[in-house]
């Protein structure tokens, strides 16, 4: 495997170039987040974050009235400690969905902050490595520059689709934030990979689950 991360050079936006399908030139804006397109997907997840949020909060209040209902009607004292159960259960459930709602929520959060303060860069590939499994999200490794080797093993995922792999990465994609290198940042957050054309953001980070 190749494990060298080079630097992007800061004078060399990056453009469609002939690689494959990619036709989309990388926008000019000083920060990705003024770049229509990649706004509007942002939101894009975050509607989509708060709304699964509200329904969940719904269906709990609704499982409260359906439990307290059920217990009061309970013939045996065996009935309702298994409704009792449940309701532990379906609690157990609701805060779990919610601890990820709020990971993903976090997610959004830095992602926007990247992209609030990075442009977008061509680079010619992100590649998935085939045999590695990552728990984080999806392994790759990002070819900054033509002619570079691969760096070292990252991860990606999506904040709405932890697993989600967009097809054409391959091909090249739009890149927003510092560039991995051996002992530099290793905080989640610091970079944004996106499909030419700014959609299906996607959290990079140099920190790997990976086996």
């Amino acid at each position: 495997m190749e494990e060298n991360g080079g630097g992007l050079p800061l004078g060399d936006r990056g453009t469609s170039t002939d690689r494959g399908s990619v036709t989309v030139p990388v926008p000019l804006a000083k920060c990705a987040f003024d770049h229509p397109e990649t706004r509007a997907a942002w939101e894009k997840a975050r509607r989509k974050a708060r709304g699964g949020r509200w329904v969940w909060h719904i269906l709990y209040a609704l499982s409260w009235v359906v439990f307290v209902a059920l217990h009061a009607n309970a013939s045996s004292e065996m009935g309702k400690k298994r409704i009792a159960g449940a309701f532990v259960l379906v609690s157990f459930c609701y805060l779990l969905l919610l601890y990820l709602r709020r990971d993903v929520m976090a997610s959004l959060k830095r992602i926007r902050r990247v992209l609030e303060e990075h442009p977008w860069q061509f680079i010619p590939e992100a590649h998935k490595p085939s045999g590695v499994k990552d728990v984080m999200g999806v392994p790759l490794q990002l070819r900054y520059s033509e002619g570079e080797e691969l760096t070292g093993l990252m991860s990606a995922r999506s904040p709405l689709h932890r697993r989600r792999w967009p097809e054409g990465l391959e091909q090249g994609a739009w890149y927003a934030g510092k560039v991995w290198q051996a002992g530099g940042a290793r905080t989640r957050g610091f970079g944004v990979l996106a499909v030419p054309g700014g959609g299906e953001l996607m959290e990079v980070s140099s920190e790997t689950a990976a086996r």
